[in-house]
């Protein structure tokens, strides 16, 4: 490992320790946060993003397939969503088996203030950043994404996953630094 590396892996770390940055990036929708409208649901919040990218509605079948989730999951989600007001139930015009489900008007609220947070959010984040700059980091975030995608992390560790010791076995296994 070259020292410039070695330095970058340890500005990630601090970043990674900056419990504002993790918190900040964990209310991302979708990423599992307990902010933004998750109501502590991430099956939820997935749910509503779906809606929110598809102001015309989906079906249940749709919604299923987009989430890659069974039918009824869907079906248990979306009742807990009507019943909180967020979502709503609405007859198909063209099909009139099916029903097609879409953000109420309380559920695009919801969206629209948590959009309006993201945005300070990310402002205050990278606000100190110059537009170039910004660029510049979302291009080299994203290639070192799929460079770290197409890592072997059994190589990386220096073993295979299945080869670890269960977490309740203490010190066990490779040495911590």
């Amino acid at each position: 490992m070259t020292d410039s590396s070695r330095d970058l892996l340890k500005c990630f770390g601090k970043l990674l320790q900056n419990r504002a940055f993790l918190m900040a990036v964990g209310h991302q929708a979708g990423m599992g946060g307990h902010g933004g409208p998750h109501s502590g649901n991430r099956g939820q919040g997935k749910l509503l993003k779906v809606l929110a990218q598809s102001p015309n509605g989906l079906t249940n079948a749709e919604i299923a397939e987009l989430l890659d989730i069974r039918p009824s999951s869907v079906s248990a989600t979306i009742s807990r969503l009507v019943d909180a007001g967020f979502v709503e139930r609405i007859p198909s015009p063209t099909d009139k088996r099916a029903v097609i489900v879409q953000l109420s008007e309380r559920g695009k609220e919801l969206f629209a203030q948590y959009d309006e947070h993201v945005d300070t959010t990310a402002d205050e984040l990278f606000g100190g950043l110059t537009p170039d700059e910004q660029a510049q980091l979302e291009h080299l975030l994203t290639k070192l994404t799929h460079q770290v995608a197409d890592l072997d992390w059994g190589d990386f560790m220096g073993h295979r996953p299945t080869d670890w010791p269960h977490r309740g076995m203490g010190g066990m296994g490779r040495p911590r630094f």
